[in-house]
């Protein structure tokens, strides 16, 4: 980001001023008191911004620092090009634990950035005793680590209330870096990719993947069975984060429906609730510091008591914010209840425009449900309805995209509703579900839909309309499905200086081979080395369902 951009925000180009930026607006708990016996960098590969907007970074930095002994701060890419941390200003390569939360495939080169700018070494072989363990965490350590195994020297593999406390006890214990990563090999959830060796057939998949003690031969995705014994509430408000003042609380995890193209159903497995009891202790404690309250969850609607608790955030809240809502949870004194408390945007996810395609991806929201939504929303007075698609699915025609413009058409002309907001990104294969079998559309075929989209979108009054780049969505594919070889090209890209066409030529292997192919059910895919709790046979029976219901 330029310096030019910085100085509107006011701090120029000077990294302490831009830390004193972000510190002097913070509501909330910077650092603990006590003896330290570990220090923790945490960091997230992206702005200030979009990290204080992500409830699972916050998250963990209050674990960490509710820890005994453990002492945490944050790091973030600055944006005047900074390489510490945000609460005292140290470089990271002084902390022994630099742990990141990736959320998203694109935020990669990020991550190699801030590496590089703290002077760490990239390649975690390279890492000597007395630098910093890496650690990487989050949905994509969860989904598919392997882009990144050249660079971590460890991944938590599942939901980290659990696992942390673990980890920091070992990091506490005084030894060398084969002896810490050993250990951490031995804890269930924790994958150490050195101890894992992947060959490959030439410029193809791969051929095998061996392990050697003290790893297991498959990593096991760990959850948290009582979501009632995590405080999970933003430790830390600002009004510099995406949500601007909002205190976001988690209700739930996982997700009952099985959409077949959706990872975040898939990872969080099982679905669990919060109670009523716990939730309204958080809303309460989220009170008393004023300002808006978010709720996140994959389907909110579905929450036992959510009217309830509707009723005590009605009580005394300057405003409420809820991630999605199903469509066919909706019901009207819910709506009401939600215009009451000034919710000015209900969002919901059609995904698709045509009953066909609803069948390919295992949809069960109609469009009944989608119309009665809008009507709704538009009789309890709330200003806008925004609409989620995905175009690029497995099995889609030129008439499902024209469905679409059908299905919005028909939205639009719901009496007394004010403003329509459509977003539409494209289809990338995830890892653990039915769908990663599935080959990616090229960049100009996914150009061709959203610019089709746009038109015919953007020609209707009251409608707007963002959709994703297809050439960022390819480069999340290639993220998503690849594995080690990937991680090497963004290597010799970042660090080495060579072209996209020259890295890729030197690893030996196209891009095109992660996206643009469709994978043999016997073949061994990148993310086998985590055991996501579902079995592969399972999930190529649903993806044959999908085939099935294409036609």
């Amino acid at each position: 980001m330029k310096s030019g951009k910085a100085g509107r925000r006011g701090f120029g180009k000077s990294w302490n001023a831009e830390r004193n930026w972000y510190l002097d607006q913070e509501r909330g708990r910077h650092r603990p008191k006590g003896p330290v016996g570990i220090e923790v960098a945490l960091g997230f590969p992206n702005r200030y911004a979009v990290g204080m907007s992500n409830l699972g970074f916050q998250v963990v930095y209050d674990l960490l620092n509710g820890l005994e002994g453990v002492r945490c701060e944050r790091t973030f890419l600055w944006e005047t090009g900074g390489s510490g941390t945000l609460e005292s200003g140290r470089p990271l390569r002084q902390f022994p634990v630099v742990a990141f939360s990736v959320p998203f495939e694109l935020d990669y080169l990020n991550l190699l950035q801030i590496l590089h700018q703290a002077h760490i070494p990239l390649l975690a072989s390279q890492r000597k005793q007395g630098d910093p363990i890496v650690i990487v965490g989050g949905p994509c350590a969860f989904l598919n680590p392997e882009p990144l195994a050249p660079f971590a020297d460890l991944f938590v593999v599942g939901e980290g209330e659990d696992l942390l406390p673990s980890l920091m006890k070992i990091m506490k214990v005084a030894g060398s870096r084969e002896e810490i990563l050993e250990a951490c090999a031995r804890v269930t959830g924790i994958y150490v990719p050195r101890f894992y060796q992947v060959s490959y057939f030439p410029e193809g998949p791969i051929k095998a993947i061996r392990h050697r003690s003290p790893a297991p031969q498959r990593v096991k995705r760990q959850w948290v069975d009582d979501l009632d014994v995590c405080q999970t509430i933003s430790p830390i408000i600002t009004p510099l984060s995406h949500f601007k003042n909002m205190c976001l609380i988690e209700v739930q995890r996982g997700c009952a429906y099985g959409c077949r193209f959706c990872a975040m159903g898939s990872i969080y497995r099982p679905l669990r609730h919060r109670s009523v009891d716990s939730l309204s202790l958080l809303i309460k404690r989220a009170q008393k510091r004023g300002g808006r309250i978010g709720l996140v969850g994959s389907a909110v609607a579905d929450l036992p008591g959510l009217p309830e608790l509707c009723l005590l955030m009605a009580s005394s809240s300057d405003g409420l914010g809820i991630s999605s809502l199903r469509a066919d949870r909706l019901t009207p004194s819910l709506v009401n209840k939600l215009a009451e408390l000034g919710m000015k945007t209900i969002t919901i996810a059609p995904e698709v425009g045509s009953e066909r395609m609803r069948r390919v991806i295992n949809k069960t929201v109609t469009e009944e449900d989608v119309l009665r939504t809008a009507a709704m929303v538009a009789e309890a007075g709330i200003p806008r309805l925004k609409l989620y698609f995905v175009v690029g699915l497995p099995g889609e025609k030129a008439e499902d995209v024209v469905a679409v413009l059908g299905l919005v058409r028909r939205v639009r002309q719901v009496p007394g509703l004010r403003k329509i907001t459509v977003s539409a990104s494209a289809f990338v294969p995830k890892a653990a579900t039915p769908f990663q079998w599935a080959q990616m559309k090229r960049k100009l075929v996914l150009r061709q839909k959203m610019l089709f989209l746009a038109r015919g979108l953007r020609a209707m009054k009251g409608v707007s309309f963002t959709g994703e780049s297809p050439r960022r969505s390819l480069w999340q594919g290639v993220l998503a499905m690849g594995d080690r070889r990937v991680g090497m090209v963004i290597w010799h890209h970042q660090v080495e200086g060579l072209s996209w066409p020259q890295a890729w030529r030197k690893v030996g292997v196209e891009r095109n081979f992660f996206v643009h192919r469709e994978r043999a059910f016997g073949e061994i895919l990148p993310w086998e080395i985590i055991d996501h709790g579902v079995s592969k046979t399972k999930l190529r029976d649903e993806y044959l369902r999908a085939e099935k219901a294409a036609g």
